[in-house]
């Protein structure tokens, strides 16, 4: 079925063949023509079979199954791009998906958002909601402009160079390069220049046969190169646009004058063949370009661009980074097996070989015909992983390195001592280190599951941190091969954030859509988070997690926020015997998370099913359903949860459970039946069969008063009306999935995902469903990837009753956020706002966030307009306006600093200063103008003690140099 729509019968594959063999004596076109009809047909019926219960409409007026809007909250694209900053180390420029998001270095607070946009050359029609550029156009690298400090190139994956003003949140510039950007670099030697790596498209079907094509396993030389990788090539691309092209009235089209118009670059030039490029960088001094492929160093002098890179460094380890040093004329490279290589003299030696022939000398034959470097290397070595990043700090003393074992290592370069800031929480892949003057520096980490943590350099401790969705890209595409792996997805009810899995899969987190921040991150269960060389170690996993419903505070409905949360774990080992538990988590009063309660180690002889929690809020109670065949009800009594009740309906194995409105029944679902069980006396009140649905996968009540039961199930699904036992209604579909509205008697049913021809990915649909009006109506609306799970997403509001939103999680396990009010919440992009600016000695950064401090009226006195004299500092305290490490002992200082100060004497020697010397006659007004600044210390040995205690020198003690010693 090619168009979405409820299940319908098409002809089958011997009913085509059929008609073919009657219709033999057609002509080629014909049978082609009478085959197309065939299927346009089949497509009409399945349109036209939505209105399902209503007449059948005009062909016109029949339903279509119009793309719905998306966004996914997880992006592995901008993993790989590095964290970049300002030069005056104030703003970190982040990428994200298709945007760039601006924050402070100082506090990591968010300031803008620069928002990639599709060209104007397309049309509304082209880019509609579900084919949106946040999902279109991606961040793929940036970098800050070498020839003008104020300015931000960003290249996408769509081909396309943009040129920011950062600071006031504009697009200068946009170049088309055709191809997708994978690397980006520059140099203030260079102008108007950038260094590009640009990934080829490969020939069709080549693309999806990558992407299944497991990577070799280590061993030899080069093994673990991923046979998927992209091929790019090295170009060399001007920022200046060619001229734009004038109309027959001798005037620019105003379209192409539009900066986001993408231009063609005025120059283009080619450096290098198509080839796997792990990096691409610019030396300090702008004299070389080094492009690092997975077994060679490919080295370009930049004035000599024509040559392309004449030298070549074989490695007989696979090469998986670079890094130059900032001040000396080396780099350092990091392999496959751990080690980090630094490569001292061949930058030195190229320039001043005049010849190919003294390039080459540079070099020997090693074994196997590799190239090996004459001149003399260092080798550093401890990750066990491969080294996934490396960083010079900005004075040359100190390299960075981090990798999967997510601990960063800070090297001594002249000493070969290494310090450790470990347990980051995941694989780093990027370190970035800034250029602070005037505070410390900071390293910022960029890990797998995307968040960005800063790190101090003088403590070496985390002092901010970035976190918004965890999502490791790698983990990910273990579930992608495992489709029938449970993974949770809830929603908290006191905040309303969305519970998916961690970075690991043995944690939750709690995460708000509307802030795209991360709330809290709970431990579900202790596991090791960094796996050894050889076979990866299969975590623990949790599969379920259920929410009681808060309990009220007072009469007008407030919570206080004391709650239950109860998760599912399983670990699974082919070797050993599967472990499963059940724990239950005390929610805390003052909101800071969670406490473990009670943990019951096997709750089921097999796999937990369904969990749920009964609506009551003083005594709620938790429902499981088990492959075992056992339905359970849990209470809490004393101080922990047990077991009340365990029921068992004709040794069907239960599939799913849920409790009614009042919580004074629930429904649980088998796979020919759906049962009616009553709380109160523990009795099976009804049995529903439902094998035309067979088998059943999915139960709930819906309605205002939740008097109607829905069921869902491979082929199809129906309700009944509980007041009479009847059934109301019907569909043929294959369910995957059901999502109530709350207090509503529609819902959302995804349908289980269906190969398509046009697509290498499967694509489903969802169908909204609602029960309300006389003649149920049914809506379909097409997503482009599978549903695995999904549930109802409160947190956005919508615009109308009729806006639906949802938390799906695809396939490969990624969390997407779908519907109208995605749509209307995510329509207009993240509009980039003008950073604040800093006063020459005076940072203005709180005053363009809150506002200036407002001014204090002027008076008209005459004390107050008269001008005031400034008072200038003492001559003799003037030594001390210098750094601290230049100043003389402080026991040096002290007669210094005294001697600033007018010590008055006895009373005879105020009198002869009024008389002045030899008996001179002065002025009282003048002596007394002069002698009221000054201030009178007396005795003066008293002030002596008062400043040797306070430097705590005592009389006759030793400098605090000889005392340390």
């Amino acid at each position: 079925m090619s168009v979405a729509g409820p299940s319908v019968e098409l002809p089958s594959a011997g009913e085509v063949k059929g008609q073919g063999e009657r219709k033999r004596t057609r002509a080629p076109r014909e049978e082609r023509d009478a085959r197309k009809e065939a299927k346009r047909k089949a497509q009409d019926d399945a349109a036209a079979a939505l209105a399902l219960l209503p007449p059948q409409p005009a062909q016109d007026d029949a339903p279509t199954t119009d793309p719905w809007a998306w966004y996914p909250l997880a992006d592995p694209t901008a993993l790989t791009c590095p964290v970049i900053f300002s030069p005056d180390s104030l703003y970190c420029f982040i990428a994200a998906g298709a945007t760039v998001k601006i924050y402070t270095v100082a506090n990591a607070q968010l300031l803008s958002t620069l928002t990639l946009t599709p060209p104007p050359q397309a049309s509304d029609a082209a880019v509609t909601a579900a084919d949106s550029p946040k999902r279109r156009t991606k961040v793929s690298c940036l970098i800050i402009n070498p020839d003008n400090p104020l300015q931000l190139i960003v290249g996408g994956l769509d081909g396309l160079l943009r040129l920011w003003d950062y600071r006031e949140g504009t697009l200068l510039r946009t170049l088309d390069l055709g191809d997708p950007i994978q690397h980006l670099c520059a140099h203030a030697s260079l102008p108007n220049q950038v260094f590009v790596a640009l990934v080829t498209t490969p020939p069709p079907g080549e693309e999806s046969a990558a992407a299944v094509r497991k990577p070799k396993q280590r061993g030899g030389a080069h093994d673990d190169v991923d046979a998927g990788e992209a091929k790019a090539g090295v170009y060399a691309i001007s920022l200046k646009p060619q001229a734009l092209a004038k109309t027959g009235a001798g005037t620019t089209n105003p379209t192409s004058a539009n900066a986001t118009f993408p231009r063609t670059p005025s120059r283009r030039m080619r450096l290098a063949q198509p080839r796997v490029v792990r990096a691409l960088a610019v030396s300090p001094s702008g004299a070389f370009l080094i492009s690092l492929n997975p077994g060679t160093v490919n080295i370009c002098q930049t004035r000599h661009l024509n040559q392309g890179f004449a030298t070549q460094l074989d490695s007989t380890d696979t090469l998986t980074c670079l890094a130059f040093h900032p001040t000396e004329s080396y780099f350092a490279t990091g392999n496959a097996r751990g080690q980090i290589r630094l490569w001292y003299g061949v930058l030195d030696g190229i320039d001043a070989a005049k010849s190919k022939d003294e390039v080459k000398s540079l070099t020997v034959t090693g074994p196997a015909g590799t190239t090996e470097p004459k001149t003399s290397t260092a080798v550093f070595h401890w990750h066990a992983h491969p080294v996934a990043s490396l960083a010079f700090t900005p004075n040359g003393a100190y390299l960075l390195s981090g990798g999967e074992e997510a601990v960063m290592v800070l090297w001594q370069l002249h000493s070969g001592h290494r310090e450790f800031v470990p347990r980051l929480g995941a694989p780093i892949v990027t370190l970035s280190v800034t250029n602070s003057v005037h505070a410390e520096q900071q390293v910022v980490a960029r890990l797998r599951d995307g968040t960005v943590i800063f790190v101090g350099s003088q403590k070496l401790k985390i002092s901010h941190t970035i976190s918004g969705i965890k999502a490791d890209p790698v983990r990910l595409s273990d579930l992608t091969n495992r489709p029938s792996v449970r993974v949770p997805l809830a929603i908290e009810p006191l905040t309303k954030s969305l519970v998916v899995s961690a970075g690991h899969p043995s944690s939750l987190q709690f995460y708000s859509p509307s802030d795209d921040s991360q709330v809290l991150e709970v431990e579900i269960s202790p596991s090791n988070r960094v796996a050894g060389v050889g076979k990866p170690i299969e975590p623990t996993r949790v599969e379920r997690v259920a929410f009681s419903v808060p309990a009220s505070k007072n009469g007008k409905g407030e919570r206080k926020g004391e709650y239950w949360m109860a998760t599912s774990d399983v670990w699974e080992n082919g070797d050993f015997a599967v472990e499963r538990q059940l724990k239950f988590w005390r929610h805390r009063a003052d909101g800071s998370g969670f406490t473990l309660a009670t943990r019951v180690d096997r709750p089921h002889d097999s796999a937990i099913t369904s969990l749920s929690f009964s609506p009551s809020t003083d005594s709620p109670l938790l429902l499981t359903t088990s492959t075992d065949g056992r339905i359970k009800v849990w209470a809490f009594v004393g101080d922990s949860w047990r077991c009340r009740t365990s029921l068992e309906y004709r040794s069907f194995a239960p599939v799913d459970a849920a409790w009614s409105h009042d919580g004074s029944m629930f429904a649980v679902a088998h796979a020919r039946s759906v049962t009616l069980w009553s709380l109160a006396s523990n009795t099976l009140l009804h049995s529903f069969p439902c094998a035309a649905i067979s088998p059943a996968t999915n139960v709930e009540f819906i309605g205002e008063e939740g008097t109607i039961l829905l069921a869902g199930g491979k082929h199809g699904t129906m309700t009944w009306d509980l007041l009479s036992y009847e059934e109301t209604f019907s569909m043929a579909l294959d369910i995957q999935n059901i999502a109530t509205r709350p207090q509503s008697s529609s819902f959302i049913a995804t349908e289980r995902a269906l190969p398509s021809s046009s697509h290498t990915v499967p694509s489903s649909s969802a169908f909204v469903i609602d029960l309300a009006p006389t003649v149920p109506t049914t809506t379909a609306h097409h997503l482009p990837f599978p549903i695995r799970q999904a549930t109802w997403l409160p947190t956005l509001v919508p615009l109308s009753p009729t806006d639906i939103s949802l938390a799906v999680i695809n396939a490969r396990g990624e969390v997407v956020l779908v519907g109208d009010a995605v749509a209307n919440a995510f329509a207009v992009p993240t509009k980039a706002s003008r950073l604040p600016s800093a006063s020459t000695g005076q940072s203005r950064l709180f005053d363009e966030i809150f506002g200036a401090a407002e001014k204090t009226p002027a008076t008209s006195s005459a004390a107050e307009k008269a001008p005031k004299r400034e008072r200038a500092m003492p001559k003799s305290l003037a030594a001390l306006d210098a750094p601290s490490h230049t100043l003389p002992a402080p026991r040096l200082l002290w007669k210094t600093m005294l001697g600033a100060f007018a010590v008055g004497g006895n009373k005879s020697d105020e009198k002869e200063k009024r008389d002045g010397p030899e008996g001179m006659d002065v002025d009282e007004d003048e002596s007394a103008v002069e002698a009221r600044p000054h201030l009178v210390f007396s005795p003066v040995e008293s002030l002596a003690e008062i400043f040797k205690a306070r430097m705590t020198l005592g009389p006759g003690s030793a400098s605090p140099r000889k005392v340390a010693r």
